[in-house]
């Protein structure tokens, strides 16, 4: 009997679809990452809280680590960065090393876990399973804000400035104002990236979902 080959049209129909599926993605990473920025500088100083304005970047690095994991994080975070030293250049280099340092830092505890983690859970009797990714994408942002400020901080104490109860307010501030800005958009920034989450999330689900 003769052997079927397989249709080359077929495969080249595929591979063209996934190609076009990735280039579409990965569009849509970099205009969030675009618009953001603009955003940022242009609209978010007049939403400002007691003089403090929230971080809209943190928030989007936030969603960005729970939708696609660690290296879209510091990449996420190196471009901010970039950016942002670029345009207000406050410390030398900090803008720059501290956002992709801090995404990745905070992806460690907030990106979904690998397969190899939960196997191992799971072989522990442990409940293998991420948490909530909207409560993940809250508290990365949360955090990514934390560290941010206490850098912060204590650059203002190095200089020689002392440390008043005015500057942690502000920075606390700051904090729960970004996670409130990341609970109010990570649904909208996640049906942009083409993400999507179930009513449950089974034990043995890795907690993300791509429509």
């Amino acid at each position: 009997m003769k052997r079927k080959l397989p249709r080359t049209g077929a495969k080249k129909r595929r591979a063209l679809r996934a190609w076009l599926r990735a280039a579409r993605n990965g569009a849509r990473f970099f205009l969030l990452l675009a618009v953001s920025f603009l955003i940022s500088g242009s609209v978010m100083p007049y939403l400002n809280i007691g003089g403090v304005t929230p971080s809209l970047l943190f928030a989007v690095v936030g969603v960005i680590t729970v939708c696609y994991g660690r290296l879209r994080a510091y990449w996420a975070g190196a471009i901010f960065g970039m950016l942002a030293e670029i345009s207000s250049p406050s410390v030398t280099m900090l803008n720059l090393l501290l956002y992709p340092l801090a995404a990745m830092f905070c992806a460690i505890f907030f990106a979904d876990k690998s397969d190899k983690r939960l196997e191992t859970e799971r072989s522990l009797n442990k409940a293998a399973r991420n948490g909530n990714v909207y409560v993940r994408s809250v508290l990365c942002a949360g955090m990514n804000t934390l560290l941010y400020e206490i850098v912060n901080v204590t650059y203002i104490y190095l200089r020689g400035t002392a440390v008043t109860a005015q500057h942690i307010s502000r920075s606390l501030i700051d904090i729960v104002c970004t996670m409130i800005l990341c609970l109010l958009l990570a649904p909208l920034l996640r049906k942009f990236l083409g993400f999507k989450v179930v009513v449950r999330e089974e034990s043995s689900s890795m907690g993300r979902y791509v429509s």
